[in-house]
């Protein structure tokens, strides 16, 4: 933009002096820069200024024969351009606004579950720059290009822009298809840059430091960390962004895999009513803790929470320590009559190296003095069942009344392909289910 120029333009538009090229020139400046808006509108805002000031009536200690006054025509020509020029400008301003406003649609919602007092979504178009919190469930976002994310709870988003999506926490499965390149989702590890595909993301943290999981489905990403430099995955790669935008290719000696929710549907959950365990705390010995978010507590066995889902530090299974087969025991806080506990086992985000074998449950009413209720074996899961609905198994005893109920484990899966020394083994288990009947 030439200011000098834009100047003479608009002083000989003020003055109806601007002949057609000139105005296309203007016209072309006001369009092109949003500065040259902005001075049009202070210099016209001055120029009514002093046409009101000119126009006034004299004061009244003027002088009483004044020279005859001469005729000021009226500029209908000059405000009419300006009125054009402005009608204009609002056209482009409404133009560019509606090209960045954010249009994805909420598409479906599934066993969405809210924290107390927040917006709850539902189908339609979803607002932009309102943070929003899914607790559990799922949430499929379209946008105009016709690009598609699911969103898995716990999971926290923000719409920023038509053709992007914010993610703070939790998973998303993208796809793009062709024409919808340059798709992107933004975390707060790094970018990832849709060049037509289905890939996946897993946002969670250290303790301290975002770490970022993702995965290739098929097609290619652009992975951007904020470094000079970037790189691109493709179909069947995956990487973990961690501090300072560090990429590793593998976690705990395990390969990065995520779960691809676009085409499968969560495990539907028997009523929290009946499930005596859900919420209910978990003790244990010890567990599983390793670098990067490899956390798996205890507590995530009464979480709610199913099918080897979670990110890192906030993951959906527990895991004994590395080489052990681990126990814990559920207290139901109350005394309870119970019959039936049902297990549905883990295959570690399908590593296929950890997961409950043979087992004996027992129960007490002090947590000191157990009595065994049933012993049993769980099958090893499929690691190729892993983003869909896993199995659980139910083992019935007779009824008893228990506070407390615990679960020894007496074998545990391994890699079949290490070996049996292997730091990376143990015991594990998903969720634990109790029930009266």
């Amino acid at each position: 933009m030439k200011t000098d120029r834009l100047d003479e333009l608009l002083q000989c538009l003020l003055d109806g002096t601007l002949d057609d090229a000139s105005r296309e020139e203007l016209d072309a400046q006001l369009l092109d820069s949003p500065e040259a808006r902005e001075r049009y509108r202070r210099t016209s805002a001055v120029h009514a200024a002093l046409m009101r000031h000119a126009s006034s009536e004299l004061p009244s200690f003027a002088d009483p024969h004044p020279e005859p006054r001469k005729i000021i025509r009226f500029p209908w020509r000059t405000l009419a351009a300006v009125a054009a020029v402005a009608m204009l400008i609002a056209v482009v301003d409404w133009i560019a606004v509606e090209q960045i406003r954010p249009k994805a649609e909420v598409l479906k919602v599934g066993q969405a579950t809210w924290p107390d007092g927040a917006r709850e979504l539902t189908t339609g178009r979803l607002r932009a720059n309102e943070p929003v919190e899914l607790l559990a469930g799922r949430i499929e976002l379209g946008y105009p290009s016709g690009a598609r994310v699911v969103l898995e709870g716990p999971c926290r988003f923000n719409l920023e822009s038509k053709e992007a999506l914010t993610v703070l926490h939790g998973r998303a499965s993208v796809h793009a298809p062709e024409g919808a390149e340059g798709f992107r989702i933004d975390t707060p590890g790094g970018n990832f840059i849709d060049r037509g595909t289905e890939f996946g993301v897993a946002v969670g943290s250290d303790g301290t430091n975002p770490v970022v999981l993702t995965e290739v489905f098929k097609g290619e990403i652009d992975v951007l960390t904020g470094q000079e430099s970037e790189l691109r995955l493709k179909g069947g790669e995956s990487r973990g962004l961690v501090r300072d935008g560090a990429m590793i290719e593998s976690l705990d000696e395990s390969p990065i895999r995520l779960a691809n929710s676009l085409h499968s549907q969560p495990s539907v959950s028997e009523s929290d009513t009946a499930n005596l365990a859900l919420g209910k705390p978990v003790m244990s010995p010890g567990y599983c803790t390793r670098p990067h978010g490899s956390v798996f507590p205890p507590d995530n066995l009464t979480d709610g929470r199913l099918d080897d889902s979670g990110v890192p530090g906030d993951w959906s299974f527990w895991l004994a320590p590395d080489g052990e087969s681990g126990e814990f025991t559920v207290d139901l806080i109350d005394t309870t009559s119970i019959s039936r506990v049902s297990l549905q086992n883990t295959t570690n985000r399908s590593i296929d190296d950890r997961g409950i074998g043979r087992f004996e449950i027992l129960g007490s009413l002090d947590n000191k003095h157990f009595e065994p209720l049933v012993e049993g074996t769980l099958p090893r899961t499929d690691p190729s069942l892993y983003g869909e609905s896993l199995p659980f198994h139910d083992f019935t005893f007779p009824i008893s009344e228990l506070r407390y109920v615990k679960v020894v484990v007496l074998s545990h899966y391994r890699h079949p392909k290490r070996a049996a020394n292997h730091p990376c083994q143990g015991g594990g288990l998903n969720e634990i289910r109790i029930f009266a009947e």
